[in-house]
């Protein structure tokens, strides 16, 4: 269904007069941006595990949102948000250079479509759709790239994390089950990730060969 949909966003893009394209494409934001508040608010107000009453009142008696946690949130979440945006923008500059602004926008445009989608899947397809479609396969592998590379290193972190904690709180638990099941996630990513780098390959050498083909039979009839 998602590739349905992105299919008909990729080919609208050449296909309709340049004014029904604007419109549909903000019809097209504003129907994200909606749908991913209805999705979090019915996840916050219509969860069955969470009193949304209750834990209003919960901030309010710790004092969660004070001044102070406020602008430390506020702080925290730019930076990370700059380096993320910041990490699109280097990603990006092997296929097109692009300015922080249109990374920004790019960012935040994958990040509310992957809100409404199944996994973030939808991250995927709005940042292609800023590109032409010959850079779009190569978008996605970069995005995908970067999403590896990111997950590596919170995972490196992380196990370095409750190493430490362990060091500190003695816990029982199963190493070698916790490792079986990382090397397992980890070749299974590697695999995925170079089953999809092989597919593409083969696609640009078969393109290469026929472009070739009819080069060299143009030249023949000429």
């Amino acid at each position: 269904m998602h590739l349905l949909v992105f299919d008909f966003i990729c080919s609208m893009r050449y296909n309709v007069p340049y004014k029904i394209k604007q419109f549909l494409f903000v019809l097209i934001k504003l129907s994200i941006v909606v749908s991913a508040f209805c999705f979090m608010y019915s996840k916050i107000v219509q969860n069955e595990n969470l009193e949304f009453n209750k834990f209003v009142a919960f901030l309010n008696e710790n004092d969660v949102f004070s001044v102070k946690n406020s602008l430390i949130l506020i702080l925290l979440s730019s930076f990370n948000w700059f380096f993320e945006i910041l990490k699109w923008q280097h990603l990006v500059t092997i296929i097109k250079p692009i300015s922080f602004k249109s990374a920004l926008e790019q960012s935040l445009g994958g990040l509310t479509a992957s809100l409404i989608t199944p996994n973030r899947i939808g991250d995927y397809g709005a940042k292609a759709i800023y590109y032409a479609k010959p850079f779009r396969t190569k978008i996605v592998l970069l995005n995908l790239l970067g999403n590896m590379a990111q997950m590596t290193i919170t995972m490196l972190l992380g196990a370095i994390g409750l190493l430490l904690f362990i060091n500190r709180y003695p816990i029982a638990i199963n190493f070698y089950k916790i490792a079986g099941i990382g090397v397992l996630i980890i070749a299974l990513g590697l695999l995925v990730f170079f089953s999809i780098t092989q597919n593409v390959l083969n696609k640009r050498v078969c393109l290469r060969f026929y472009y070739s083909f009819y080069k060299i039979n143009s030249n023949k009839s000429a």
